[in-house]
């Protein structure tokens, strides 16, 4: 009797599990699993495109593009599912050697920091809807607090013709298009989509970033603060040549470091990038307009070049020239107007002991003989060339961590003398915490 109905309770569960009803359910939990795997998908294409972000971004670089889920979802959840988002904290502790320390640091880094002090110098948040490559609309937004945003971002003009003083600002802020162009779709010379930015952009001149973890240094160089902008607020339209070979970019804003023209002209930027050897990139970017107040007929003249090499896999350099020419100045305010230039070199170099350790080091020579882009007043921090060595120590005790560790030794010639307190020599110690998430 046991035996027949242990048969029959067997017999009610094959069939059950045969039945229509069981195959449907079978069938949800599928389409379930799919869902869930096809979300984890998504994920780790966002994981990999953040983790790009931590490597130096090239001029143009964006966050990778990520397809929009097969789901009905809408609202705020749905479209937080396709931004993308990231930052990094950033502190410091810096300190000059020699004395006397009284006078603190002088300054010849735009970022250099008053001596023995400890200083939070960015939290930075970013969010990103990356366009369709193939067509289709997006938009970055970043944003950034501490003592850095003093040196980038507080001569922004306002509409009234102020400038902001703030601990906080909106780094770049942009809309983007991108333009399918179908009609040369099959050309291997021509672009086959352009790419429109509108709103505020980083620049496109100079190997260094206002990002402090994408440097290869903690402190920047002289050239970074005096010899390019940082900013531009504008448009920027930029599309590949010869098969993805060469990336040119063109753009009209109002022009360096400004939100609001201070003059009734504007300023046009023009640049390439392209490979001419495996492992190389060079990158030569200009500007060309008026930036004085009010003064659109004293044009001001700038052309970057950077060339970077990966030698090996753990042996990496980089060549900076800068140029740059303002007509109609009248540095010694006696009506007597002319002529500034100035010019820098730089070369840096750094080799990766391990994943973990990797050494940098810096060369630099900033000439403004008329001391025109750094001079602060008659006799007080301007100087007609500087001259920099600067040694970084790096450590990464986890993925998104950064410590570092810097010496750097400035020199700096002006007729006066009057350069960090009366000396033409300062060095200075520095160390550096970063977390990038």
């Amino acid at each position: 009797m046991r035996n027949i109905r242990s048969g029959f309770w067997s017999f009610c569960l094959i069939m059950m599990y045969l039945s229509p009803g069981v195959a449907f359910a079978e069938d949800s939990e599928i389409a379930a699993l799919k869902a869930q795997i096809d979300t984890l998908t998504r994920k780790l294409e966002a994981m990999d495109s953040k983790m790009m972000t931590m490597e130096k971004p090239a001029p143009g670089t964006q966050a990778v593009y990520i397809p929009p889920a097969p789901d009905e979802k809408k609202g705020f959840l749905r479209a937080m599912e396709d931004i993308q988002m990231g930052g990094y904290v950033e502190a410091q502790f810096q300190n000059k050697v020699d004395l006397p320390r009284g006078t603190g640091n002088t300054g010849r880094s735009l970022t250099d920091k008053a001596a023995d002090t400890f200083s939070m110098n960015a939290a930075k948040l970013w969010f990103e809807k990356a366009a369709n490559p193939e067509g289709g609309a997006g938009f970055r937004i970043d944003l950034m607090m501490g003592s850095d945003v003093q040196y980038y971002f507080n001569n922004l003009t306002r509409d009234n013709g102020s400038t902001s003083t703030t601990a906080f600002a909106f780094e770049q802020a942009y809309v983007q298009y991108i333009a399918p162009l179908c009609f040369w779709s099959d050309s291997k010379i021509l672009p086959h989509t352009i790419d429109i930015k509108a709103g505020r952009m980083v620049t496109l001149a100079g190997n260094e970033v206002i990002e402090g973890p994408f440097n290869w240094n903690i402190s920047r160089s002289v050239s970074f603060g005096y010899a390019i902008p940082f900013t531009h607020t504008g448009v920027r339209v930029s599309y590949n040549l010869f098969n993805d070979f060469l990336t040119v970019y063109h753009g009209v804003n109002n022009g360096w470091d400004v939100d609001v023209d201070n003059n009734s002209y504007k300023t046009l930027e023009n640049a390439f990038s392209f490979s001419p050897f495996k492992n190389t990139k060079w990158t030569t970017a200009t500007y060309f307009g008026p930036e004085n107040n009010n003064a659109s007929g004293d044009k001001r003249f700038l052309v970057t070049n950077v060339l970077s090499w990966d030698a090996t896999a753990k042996l990496s350099f980089v060549g900076e020239f800068d140029f740059g020419n303002q007509n109609r100045v009248d540095t010694a305010m006696d009506n007597n107007f002319d002529t500034a230039q100035w010019f820098d070199y730089a070369a840096y170099a750094r080799y990766k002991f391990t994943d973990k350790l990797a050494a940098a080091y810096r060369f630099e020579l900033f000439d403004d003989s008329r001391r025109y882009r750094n001079w602060t007043g008659e006799g007080v921090n301007g100087a007609a060339r500087d001259l920099a060595n600067t040694i970084t120590l790096e450590y990464k005790p986890y993925e998104n961590m950064i410590a570092r560790a810097e010496y750097r030794i400035d020199y700096a010639h002006a007729d006066d003398g009057h350069v960090f307190g009366g000396k033409q020599q300062q060095n200075t110690l520095g160390a550096q915490l970063s977390y990038l998430f």
